[in-house]
């Protein structure tokens, strides 16, 4: 992927999507110790507004190089690397290793995540080392769709 994918910023439509994901999240009242996210433009929108959503803390959104085009293998590494200190983090990444990474974390189908779509997954470990192939449950999987009434 070249520089003008890079910059490539996020449409109307995904502006509203993301806004649709950041409002559900917080009326499931969600708490997140910080979102972790692409430096693409498109991905930092939708974290920032995802985190304008859930009222998080400008400084909680954590601009990470290798979520750019990561391969599975990348955001796998990535993930066993956090900090034990954070028990809800979120990650915003790109297709196709985003979709990979929660079928690989959970074993379930998930197929194609669309924009903006959300897999929430749980852990029940005492750190991020330990995260591996399957031993995540996904509790729930949205997509801006679902919840689109218009």
């Amino acid at each position: 992927m070249g520089q003008q994918d890079l910059t490539r910023e996020l449409t109307p439509v995904g502006v509203k999507q993301s806004l649709l994901i950041g409002t559900y999240l917080f009326k499931q009242n969600t708490s997140l110790n910080c979102i972790l996210t692409s430096v693409a433009e498109r991905a930092k929108a939708t974290a920032g507004l995802v985190g304008d959503a859930l009222k998080l803390d400008p400084d909680k959104i954590i601009l990470e190089e290798e979520l750019y085009d990561a391969s599975t293998r990348t955001f796998f590494k990535f993930l066993t690397q956090q900090e034990d200190h954070y028990q809800h983090l979120m990650c915003v990444g790109h297709n196709p290793a985003i979709s990979y990474i929660a079928e690989y974390l959970t074993r379930a189908e998930v197929g194609d995540m669309p924009p903006a779509g959300l897999a929430i997954i749980k852990f029940n470990l005492k750190s991020w080392k330990d995260v591996n192939q399957g031993n995540g449950e996904l509790i729930q999987y949205v997509t801006p769709e679902m919840l689109d009434s218009n």
